[in-house]
């Protein structure tokens, strides 16, 4: 039912864009090597207003810019198709406080499309402001490439987003959203670029992709439901984390994960669920893991719940998130480090239940020993084939 609804609203789209009024942000002032935050408002307020479907193109070339929302809610859908390369500011504090660089809000229909890139400069001066141990204690002020927030029924496609000051992408109370064919492209030594960071949102897809950062590939927090990664490439970066969980009040579950036919090359981890420990209350479930592939990654499979970054927290004090109902099937690849599977649950909640893992093949060829898998507080069902052999609950 599912993906024939999606079916239908993807030819309702390709035939609403096909008929589309069109706003050339360079018939509308904008230069190349110019600024374009007038322009581009401009272009978004004629757009919005159409009571028919509308196109806002951003043409080949380089344009710079300062801040733009594109705010909703608008009268049709709407394209916007970036071909050309938006430059970010240099410096973060040209964008005002609280304020991200490339904003949607409340839009439904909306379809962001091209060949293009936005490149946010974070090498410029931004990363080397980013402190990792100063962002864990009040968050970053750093801004976002691309924010969506109460965004539905859309599509991100073909584009590309660079070096971005923060994480790539922010997507907040957000439903029915599909990237596809979609690149980020930042260094492994960048800090906290995140690559799409998702909160409080569900039925979203990512899906032909390509990920490349210094962060997770895709971060899950809290609040998030039916999200469906498959076929994205990651690497570098610290791979695909649901997570971190339990350190505000409040939180609300997550639920239906579906991770399959996705590849980790020399990634810090594969697929990974963190809760703090001491933590408030929470809940994980329904996580699928399937048909993974990893290349060097020190963690292929973990469960932490003991996360605990520049130990600053109570680890004697066990997590309250509750992490159950976890399909683990056909990963295989080389590791680097002996520990190729590593559940390393609560010992509050019974730990981990009704966790499965089937078809495993995992190498490690290094100094430190053979592959084993590593067990804690939880008892794992095993299935199929598997390399190294299967542990039993410490």
């Amino acid at each position: 039912m599912r993906s024939k609804s999606c079916l239908v609203f993807a030819i309702f789209m390709f035939t609403a864009i096909a008929q589309a009024e069109v706003f050339d942000i360079t018939k509308l002032g904008a230069k190349p090597d110019g600024e374009i935050s007038e322009a581009l408002n401009g272009a978004w307020t004629k757009a919005c207003a159409a009571t028919e479907p509308s196109q806002l193109i951003v043409p080949k070339g380089r344009f710079l810019l300062n801040v733009v929302e594109f705010k909703g809610p608008c009268k049709a859908p709407i394209e916007v198709k970036i071909d050309g390369t938006l430059i970010g500011p240099e410096d973060p504090v040209v964008i005002p406080k609280g304020v991200q660089w490339i904003t949607f809000s409340y839009v439904t229909g909306l379809t962001l499309s091209g060949s293009g890139m936005v490149d946010g400069v974070g090498a410029a001066m931004a990363w080397a402001i980013n402190d990792p141990k100063s962002t864990v204690k009040k968050g970053s002020s750093l801004q976002y490439n691309l924010s969506f927030n109460f965004i539905k029924d859309s599509l991100i496609t073909g584009i590309t987003t660079k070096d971005s000051k923060n994480f790539h992408v922010n997507l907040m109370t957000c439903t029915n959203v599909t990237f596809d064919n979609f690149h980020i492209s930042a260094p492994a030594e960048s800090p906290n670029t995140d690559g799409i960071h998702i909160g409080w949102s569900k039925n979203i897809t990512i899906k032909n992709s390509i990920i490349e950062t210094g962060d997770d590939c895709v971060s899950i927090g809290d609040g998030c439901e039916n999200l469906n990664i498959e076929g994205v490439k990651c690497g570098p970066g610290h791979g695909i984390s649901v997570g971190s969980l339990g350190r505000n009040t409040g939180e609300k579950p997550v639920i239906g994960v579906y991770v399959k036919n996705c590849s980790f090359v020399e990634t810090e981890n594969g697929v990974r669920i963190k809760t703090w420990p001491d933590s408030q209350p929470g809940e994980v479930t329904e996580m699928h893991f399937e048909d993974l592939t990893m290349e060097k990654v020190n963690n292929p499979i973990i469960i932490e719940q003991e996360y605990c970054p520049h130990n600053e927290c109570k680890k004697d004090t066990p997590s309250k998130v509750k992490v159950h109902n976890v399909f683990i099937k056909n990963v295989k690849g080389t590791s680097n480090t002996p520990e190729v599977v590593k559940l390393r649950c609560s010992k509050a909640n019974n730990g981990c239940e009704n966790v499965h893992i089937s078809d495993i093949n995992l190498t490690y060829d290094g100094p430190a020993g053979k592959a084993i898998q590593q067990c804690h507080n939880v008892n794992p069902v095993y299935e199929g084939e598997l390399n190294p052999p299967g542990c039993a609950a410490a």
